[in-house]
């Protein structure tokens, strides 16, 4: 007989609220309990079932001990950890058989990083302005809010209204899903254009970071219970004695409208974003060189966020409008043609090199007086020199390739930074510390740019020397 207290006790129990095996159970376990329990009680023993397909290598192979590909658990939790299996199970579509192995687990553990490292970046620089959250923050006025702080609080909260519907729908995939979707927004978009704000100890920033990872913790800790607990206790716990002093004592986050407006113009300026590096790739650009110009065609609603494509891009200005950035090259597909004209091919031949042809709405062409068909020809758009294009979904780019003097010299100096920046962290400095700069004389005309070159290598000064050299020499505090 079962071990239960009482039969009263086993009533507030009764029906399981859910009962989940892969879908061979479905005539087995699920069944079996299902009869005896209309049997025994008249209902059925569960609310809801969740089946699933099998779990197999990750090349799509039965594990097996015999064949060498069977993972023991304790060796999956040394080695991948707890919450990154569960990450594999539950990120699985139901319907879909689970490819389970350490290869997919390293991914897993690459995005975990991407999380970590936002909150670990939120830590570093909350402990260098001495910044203490406010946990019941009064709420802020979207107008006195920074526009990046009100889009993240958008982000969030469509984060939190997307999860609670998909665990609803007991559709962890759709949660981990959208939880994916946020670490790359938050991390790649917000903490990353936000930088200068976090280096200058902006409070405002601080406290919507905080408030953004801390949310997302209640929203996955079902599906990640050891690293969201983890970091419960840095960002909560351990600062506020008041405070739930778990995750799982936290409740659920609060549901609350997100601005679909604005995370919706956003994802059209990351859209803008994504092409014009996609071109700048192509091009052989440097992403470290600035560039003059941008236009953008098909993609309005991120026309008010000029300055910050252009900004993100290292781009002087950001248009709007039609293109005119390609040519149209079209010559005669000789298999098709040659047959039909003959010898006057090579007439037909030279008046297309010269571009005199009219466009038909067919997707033929007149040339020279005959009409030819959309088979009779190889049409090519190709970039006008000078340009790059690229285009996706009805939105293009063309980026202006042209380098001046002006821009040739500006990219010399945002290669300095880096290199300086570099040389700081091999040399062990803190992210605090200040240094005296000096540039090796081939750099000597770099030094107008001085106070650029001060304000993002926390250089008290900038100087030339006579070496072949970037020097660093840290100032004693």
């Amino acid at each position: 007989t079962a071990d239960l207290p009482d039969h009263g006790y086993w009533q507030e129990w009764f029906p399981a609220d859910w009962v989940s095996e892969m879908r061979e159970q479905i005539r087995l376990w699920f069944y079996s309990q299902l009869f005896m329990s209309v049997v025994l009680t008249g209902q059925a023993p569960y609310r809801k079932v969740l089946g699933y397909e099998k779990m197999l290598d990750e090349t799509g192979d039965e594990m097996h001990g015999s064949r060498g590909n069977m993972i023991e658990a304790d060796d999956a939790f040394a080695r991948m950890g707890a919450d990154v299996m569960r990450w594999q199970y539950c990120a699985q579509p139901p319907n879909q058989n689970l490819l389970f192995g350490f290869g997919p687990g390293q991914e897993i553990q690459r995005k975990l990083l991407t999380f970590w490292n936002s909150a670990t970046f939120l830590i570093r620089y909350a402990n260098i302005a001495e910044f203490s959250p406010n946990r019941v923050a009064p709420p802020v006025p979207p107008g006195d809010m920074a526009f990046l702080d009100r889009w993240l609080v958008a982000r969030t909260r469509r984060l939190v209204a997307a999860s609670t519907q998909a665990y609803a729908q007991y559709l962890t995939v759709n949660v981990l899903k959208e939880f994916e979707d946020f670490v790359e927004d938050l991390s790649n978009w917000y903490v990353r254009r936000s930088r200068r704000r976090f280096w200058n100890g902006d409070t405002e920033a601080l406290q919507t970071l905080w408030a953004s990872l801390v949310t997302a913790l209640r929203v996955v800790s079902p599906v990640m219970p050891f690293l969201t607990e983890h970091l419960w206790q840095i960002l909560v716990a351990d600062i506020f004695p008041d405070a739930p002093q778990s995750v799982f004592l936290a409740g659920w986050p609060e549901l609350e409208q997100p601005d679909d407006e604005i995370v919706d113009d956003m994802a059209a300026v990351r859209r803008v974003v994504a092409l014009a590096r996609q071109a700048r790739t192509a091009s052989r650009r440097r992403n470290r060189q600035p560039l003059r110009r941008l236009v953008v065609e098909g993609a309005d609603r991120a026309a008010a966020y000029a300055s910050e494509i252009a900004d993100e891009l290292r781009v002087k200005e950001v248009t709007f409008g039609p293109i005119h950035a390609t040519e149209l090259r079209v010559r005669p597909n000789l298999p098709v043609l040659g047959p039909r004209l003959g010898a006057r091919v090579g007439e037909l031949r030279k008046a297309l090199e010269a571009g005199e042809f009219e466009q038909l709405g067919n997707g033929g062409f007149r040339v020279a007086g005959y009409d030819l068909g959309p088979d009779e020809v190889l049409v090519e758009h190709t970039d006008k020199p000078g340009w790059a294009v690229a285009s996706s979904e009805g939105i293009s780019v063309a980026l202006d390739t042209e380098l001046d003097a002006e821009l040739v010299r500006e990219g010399r100096v945002f290669d300095a930074i880096h290199h300086v920046n570099t040389k700081r962290k091999e040399a062990g400095f803190e992210i605090t510390d200040r240094i005296e700069l000096s540039l090796p004389a081939a750099d000597a005309d770099l030094l107008e740019y001085a106070d650029w070159l001060a304000s993002e290598t926390l250089a008290v000064s900038v100087s030339v020397s006579d070496g072949d050299e970037f020097g660093l020499v840290r100032v004693k505090r």
